[in-house]
């Protein structure tokens, strides 16, 4: 069904109708709009310009206002929420089925075989586009029959007004589209905001509990170090909760500016002030992953791994799992945000628990000198796991692509792998995977234990040194 003219379609075919009259010799023109049109029913019209304009005393004159005081024949009532109907001033609105068959004839025959005197003085021609009829122009006099390029003026005038008919509806659909997904985002954000708030509750009272725990245990109990990585992942999920709460304030605040700069919505007569149309104002800074903007600085490799070793002993050991840490005897620092190098470790090292096998081997080492930019040192997350097949390494850090992972029975989202490229790319580095270990182009470490070369992965995180 076709939506209401906007203001801007009215105002357009108001001036375009007046100008045709000018150059036609026209006594009165008109645009009608058809509401429906097919091949068994006759549409419903609405007109929605008329030159000369009708004016009546109980309302003021404005482009494209029709006001009148009795419904027209054929017709249906309203435009853009307005009556018409039929006025002594402008004999054109008295359209009846039998114009509405011209327009319909002109369709099918060509302008050859219809004559110059076969012409009515009541001229008719369809708006179409694509086949499809959106309305009628209808222009009359009744000094002299229309002439041919009298009639090809009005033609091409009539395939105009189509194309804007057209565009204004795709305008308005548009419209109403953003609209309801604005709605609906919003909604969602409420919903996010909401469990955000609801997420913070337990896990302040699980802080709380470890605290308390750790205060009852004596000195040098073999828990203690259990309790203080429990309490340091709490502290790694408060994190977290405020990144999402920075991210979904940002989101928000972008979608009100996009929305306020968007032309279509800024003409929308429901909405009380116009804004100029403008580049969208995305802050990309402030949605580029969860962390925010990053703070390169030196960094150390031993210290930063220093807690995350404490936490994954005790992981190893409840997955059966042998745990190696790999220093170099020298310090080893490069240029990094610590807290996204941090979840990038942790990522690597948390998927190699989540996929090894009972009596697997993983390691952690770092200290490794790129082979062709001796500027970038290296840290090796390796897995003597099942390996990653071939076809998947491409797409590996693709976000949701799990490749045969996806019909294991291990559970995950796809997301992990692609946080950490994208985390390492931010920070001028980067990560590549080797699997199985003999496809690695170096040696093993020699502190390791013999280990299957048929099967394991390992990635290796290139940054730049400080």
């Amino acid at each position: 069904m076709l939506m209401p003219a906007s203001t801007e379609f009215t105002t357009l075919c108001q001036s375009q109708i007046a100008m045709m009259a000018q150059v036609v010799g026209a006594e009165s023109t008109a645009v009608y709009l058809a509401e429906s049109w097919t091949e068994r029913a006759l549409p419903k019209l609405i007109p929605i310009a008329v030159y000369p304009p009708i004016t009546d005393t109980a309302e003021s004159s404005e482009p494209g206002s029709l006001v009148a005081d009795k419904a027209l024949p054929g017709t249906a009532v309203g435009k853009v929420g307005k009556q018409v109907s039929q006025s002594p001033q402008s004999p054109v609105l008295a359209l009846d089925e039998a114009e509405v068959g011209l327009a319909t004839q002109r369709l099918l025959l060509p302008y050859s075989s219809q004559s110059e005197q076969a012409m009515p003085q009541q001229l008719a021609i369809p708006l179409t586009h694509e086949g499809r009829v959106v309305g009628i122009l209808v222009s009359r006099r009744t000094d002299r029959p229309w002439q041919a390029n009298e009639r090809d003026r009005l033609e091409e005038c009539a395939q105009s007004l189509a194309l804007a008919c057209v565009l204004d509806q795709r305008g308005q659909w548009l419209q109403t589209q953003l609209s309801a997904l604005n709605r609906l985002q919003t909604q969602q954000s409420d919903r996010f905001h909401e469990l955000l708030h609801q997420l913070r509750n337990p896990l302040t009272a699980l802080k709380t509990f470890g605290k308390l725990m750790a205060k009852r245990l004596a000195p040098g109990d073999r828990n203690q170090s259990i309790v203080l990585s429990m309490l340091r992942e709490s502290d790694r999920m408060q994190d977290l909760l405020r990144y999402f709460d920075d991210t979904l304030e940002a989101a928000d605040q972008t979608r009100t500016e996009t929305l306020g700069s968007v032309p279509l919505l800024a003409a929308s007569e429901d909405r009380d002030t116009t804004l100029e149309a403008e580049a969208l104002p995305v802050k990309a800074d402030s949605l580029t992953h969860f962390g925010g903007t990053l703070k390169i600085e030196p960094c150390s490799i031993r210290t930063l791994v220093a807690p995350l070793i404490d936490s994954l002993d005790a992981l190893s050991e409840a997955a059966d799992v042998r745990l190696h840490v790999l220093p170099p005897e020298h310090e080893v620092t490069v240029k990094a945000d610590t807290h996204a190098l941090t979840e990038i470790i942790s990522i690597l090292l948390e998927n190699a628990l989540k996929y090894s096998p009972s009596g697997s081997d993983i390691w952690l080492q770092w200290g490794l000198l790129h082979p062709h930019q001796p500027d970038r040192e290296g840290i090796w997350v390796g897995d003597t796991g099942p390996g990653i097949p071939k076809a998947d390494q491409p797409r590996i850090f693709d976000r949701h692509y799990r490749g045969i992972q996806a019909v294991g029975p291990t559970e995950g989202s796809g997301l992990g792998l692609a946080i950490a490229y994208d985390l390492a790319q931010e920070m001028a580095g980067s990560i590549e995977v080797h699997s199985p270990l003999a496809d690695l182009p170096w040696s093993l470490p020699d502190r390791l234990p013999k280990l299957p070369h048929d099967r394991g992965t390992v990635f290796v995180i290139w940054l730049p040194r400080s």
